[in-house]
């Protein structure tokens, strides 16, 4: 593999995708694999991702760790030359604590990269056969999450609010306030709209359970789903039972600059 672009004064920040150690894009297997330093979320992260890494390599678990100490660390691995890779779960540019650790790389002119990572709802959907989006139902998705211990969100981008879109709709990191988030949404979504709830998404403990808003609250309790958990809603979900909404890029009597429509 060439290993040419892996720089050592560089810091890279992986998204480690969902959790299964292939769904790493090919860039990351390979800068993890160079990589002398590991940094990782130790209760995010599944340890298998680490098995690929070199024997001698050292790690950090910044579950236990504040960000003084995470930054001190890592200036000190670039300061010796060392490739480091900063692994976050998902994707770093959803809910991840990337910001400030570039910041603090920007501010002392540190070289770093940032690989992109598959999150959790697009693994869901393909592990689903679901899409997100469906001609003539939906054709616009909200990322959002409830508002928890992390404080306020910003003015009308609280649940209830995105929720008068009737978008498709994924939901992050909120299933510790799930009673509220089924609440918010049944006030713009009809109780049949379709839902999935995916946990451990890509794992060998992967359960996608598909079903109705209304029985959102009783199938979460009776399977204890409290974290690692995704709520995807939407009835452009449902599209791979239907045959009603296709798509014109394929249509006969479509044309555009790679193909002619069929004369009539």
């Amino acid at each position: 593999m060439d290993m040419q672009y892996i720089e050592k004064y560089k810091i890279y920040f992986i998204g480690a995708g969902p959790g299964d150690p292939e769904l790493l894009t090919v860039k990351a297997y390979k800068i993890l694999t160079a990589s002398g330093c590991v940094f990782y979320a130790g209760s995010l992260i599944n340890k298998d991702l680490l098995k690929i890494l070199k024997n001698n390599c050292v790690l950090y678990d910044m579950s236990g760790m504040c960000f003084g100490e995470i930054a001190e660390k890592i200036e000190e691995m670039y300061n010796d030359g060392i490739i480091t890779s900063v692994l976050h779960a998902g994707d770093s540019s959803l809910y991840s604590s990337i910001s400030e650790q570039t910041a603090l790389l920007e501010k002392k002119q540190a070289n770093y990269e940032i690989i992109p990572g598959v999150t959790a709802a697009f693994a869901a959907c393909a592990s689903n056969k679901s899409t997100l989006t469906l001609p003539g139902v939906s054709q616009a998705v909200i990322f959002c999450r409830a508002a928890g211990r992390t404080g306020k969100l910003p003015d009308g981008q609280d649940i209830k609010s995105l929720a008068s879109h009737k978008a498709t709709m994924a939901i992050y990191l909120s299933f510790g306030l799930i009673d509220s988030v089924v609440s918010d949404l049944s006030e713009n979504y009809d109780e049949n709209t379709y839902c999935l709830i995916a946990k451990d998404v890509s794992l060998k403990s992967e359960l996608l359970i598909e079903c109705k808003l209304k029985d959102v609250l009783s199938i979460v309790r009776a399977k204890s789903i409290k974290n690692m958990a995704v709520l995807l809603i939407g009835n452009a979900l449902a599209g791979k039972y239907s045959t009603d909404h296709k798509s014109k890029l394929y249509d006969e009597n479509f044309f555009h600059t790679f193909r002619k429509a069929k004369e009539s």
